[in-house]
């Protein structure tokens, strides 16, 4: 084992699994060096390691915050293997060439990111020396853990007598300046708050190309380590079925914001989350409903666009059983042809209802924190959003509408169901391209109008969306006539959401006339005033939130 042998210096803030990794080290005839704190452990674990103060020239100073920081280290991990000029400096020091780094840092982003952090505990917490060994090593190609997960793949390198050795080095070069990059980003971040901002992460799912065929290559980025996020799209189990695309993965970040949304309402409101499906098109829902159970619930959603669902993608807040699976599959068909959707995405999924979505080559994909969907479940992070030659960022939108709530401005009579229906809408709506009108009945989206330049076309457009009848056109003179027939059954005692304020009476008549009997919508317009007069006339149900506290814009 003399050619794996080499010089290895171990100085670790997390100390979980150091003193096995080190024994291995030796084992395979490696001399060790350790500092500090990774020092002792080891040597109460029997493993036999020098102190890193002898390198150094003396002992740990400034209360030990001064031991690794110093030119004879990095002189030992910046010297050029290939040159003989500076294996003789070395030499004539009396230093010896450092072939491996075991470093991670001190927990600067935990110190930061809590509550109530000051300048002095985030101070304490960061790491001076552990970055410039990390680059030092990474400039010196040499063999540098910036990451407890690296351990056991280095060993497995090492005993198959280091294959493909300089890729090998520069992906562990590469990972290590990510490390230190995220960490400085952390420091920059609380120093100067929003003024500095900034993003890095690593590659977590390559895709075979963007948005089109032409746009590539086209990744999935992801950084979840620090306070991870469980319905972060990193954390989704891919089961079966082709591999995720990137717009799938677009559709799955919407339907989080759509369910999370409606999970905070419905506790808000109601103090229970209910069983949930929602399906989408292009990221806005084409069916939303909620239900007493998955399958009750699913069955509604298919039926609220019949047409829209083909090929899209379906979340559920529970598990997919076979009962589920059959629902998704054969619900409403008509014969044995089964449903074309390009993916579904459950809480977990039982064989069974693997099997039958196999057989239709159905992606599926998991994670069990669907199935604990509550008011907390929000993502209250930051969004970006790229524009050209720089960024956007503003807060997440994560109000959550309460309909008892001081600000609401009541008009008329909405029934409890009533009431139910609107938070929907507004979870729905909410969550979708604006502008948006949702049309919502019994639990069931019945009409999204979404992405239009004004409230009447959005009104006009969920409308339309009610229903699966083929349009009939006809010729009138110069004219073409358009021909939509609604069917009245549907729309009657159904309610309406709407995420911005109706600048005049027109849109609410509208929908009014259609058989809407409750909207939930902002106030705030010059014509707030002739709005409700005209939908009081029709007995509609109004109930209003000032748009500086709930106007629902989304992806504007």
């Amino acid at each position: 084992m003399s050619d794996t042998a080499g010089i290895a210096l171990l100085s670790v803030y997390d100390k979980t699994g150091i003193t096995d990794f080190a024994r291995e080290l030796a084992g395979l005839g490696w001399q060790l060096y350790a500092s500090g704190g990774t020092a002792k452990a080891l040597e109460e674990a029997g493993v036999s390691a020098r102190d890193v103060t002898e390198l150094v020239g003396g002992s740990a100073i400034l209360g030990h915050r001064v031991v690794t920081l110093s030119r004879e280290i990095s002189a030992g991990l910046l010297a050029d293997k290939a040159s003989q000029d500076d294996l003789s400096e070395l030499a004539e020091l009396k230093l010896p060439l450092i072939d491996l780094v075991c470093v991670d840092m001190y927990p600067l982003e935990e110190a930061a990111a809590k509550s109530g952090a000051t300048n002095q505990d985030v101070i304490a917490q960061t790491d001076i020396g552990g970055p410039t060994m990390l680059r030092s090593a990474a400039k010196g190609r040499r063999i540098v853990l910036s990451h407890a997960s690296q351990r056991q793949p280095v060993l497995e390198w090492l005993k198959a007598g280091k294959p493909d050795e300089a890729a090998f080095l520069e992906e562990l070069a590469a990972r290590a300046e990510y490390e230190v990059a995220r960490y400085v980003l952390a420091s920059a971040r609380f120093l100067n708050g929003t003024a500095v901002n900034g993003s890095i992460a690593r590659l977590a799912n390559p895709t075979k190309y963007g948005e089109n065929p032409q746009q590539t290559p086209a990744a999935f980025y992801a950084d979840n380590r620090v306070a991870a996020d469980p319905l972060g799209v990193d954390q989704f189990e891919h089961v079966q079925g082709m591999e995720r695309s990137f717009i799938n993965m677009t559709d799955v970040d919407r339907l989080l914001q759509t369910v999370t949304h409606i999970a905070a309402g419905f506790e808000r409101n109601f103090a229970k989350v209910p069983f949930i499906a929602v399906g989408v098109k292009h990221g806005n829902a084409c069916g939303a409903a909620v239900a007493e159970t998955a399958v009750e619930a699913v069955q509604k959603m298919l039926m609220g666009d019949t047409r829209a669902i083909f090929g899209g993608v379906v979340m559920v807040n529970a598990e997919i059983d076979k009962a589920v699976a059959e629902a998704l599959m054969h619900y409403a068909m008509e014969g044995d042809r089964p449903r074309l959707l390009d993916g579904v995405i459950g809480a977990s999924v039982t064989p069974e209802a693997l099997e039958l979505l196999s057989r239709n080559k159905l992606r599926v994909v998991v994670n069990p924190a669907l199935a604990k969907l509550d008011a907390k479940s929000l993502d209250t992070s930051r969004r970006p959003r790229p524009v050209r030659g720089g960024t956007l960022e503003q807060p997440n939108y994560d109000f959550v509408i309460d309909l008892k709530a001081d600000y609401m401005q009541r008009h008329g009579e909405v029934s409890d169901q009533q009431k139910r229906d609107l938070v929907l809408g507004w979870a729905v709506g909410s969550t979708s391209n604006s502008n948006t009108i949702s049309l919502v009945k019994d639990g069931q989206l019945i009409g999204n109008g979404v992405g239009q330049q004004d409230r009447v076309g959005a009104g006009q457009l969920a409308l339309t969306r009610t229903t699966n009848a083929m349009p009939e056109l006809s010729e009138e003179g110069d004219n073409l006539i358009l021909k939509i027939t609604l069917d009245k059954k549907k729309l009657a005692g159904a309610t309406a959401y709407s995420d911005s304020f109706f600048p005049f009476p027109d849109g609410p008549e509208l929908l009014a006339k259609a058989g809407i009997r409750a909207i939930l919508t902002s106030s705030g317009s010059v014509g707030d005033e002739a709005v409700i007069e005209t939908l009081s006339k029709h007995g509609v149900g109004i109930l209003m939130v000032p748009d500086k506290i709930g106007r629902g814009f989304y992806m504007h």
